[in-house]
């Protein structure tokens, strides 16, 4: 849901931003801003945990779980999925950061 931070809904910057302050981390409400919260991360680097930034204009931001894979909120109305990074292709990906 647009603007959602939890915990009965969530937009893809709210969900990012719930699951690092359960682990004691207070990330910005925007995803344009949690992009800039940490160092860059390469493709083949990438940890648990990391934020998955997606578009030219970093409109959209998934967290890695591992082997590929990432949770996000993909769309106003969906659930919150489990799904490769590659979801809408590589070139989709515009970069990774870890949060500090």
């Amino acid at each position: 849901m647009w603007g959602a931070s939890g915990p009965g809904s969530y937009d893809p910057s709210g969900l990012t931003q719930a699951s690092w302050k359960s682990a004691g981390v207070m990330l910005p409400r925007a995803t344009q801003d949690q992009a800039q919260v940490g160092p860059a991360v390469a493709l083949g680097a990438m940890q648990p945990g990391d934020l998955v930034f997606f578009h030219a204009n970093v409109s959209h931001v998934g967290l890695y779980v591992g082997d590929g894979m990432m949770v996000h909120a993909p769309s106003p109305g969906a659930r919150i999925t489990e799904e490769s990074v590659e979801y809408a292709g590589q070139a989709a990906i515009h970069s990774v950061v870890r949060p500090v």
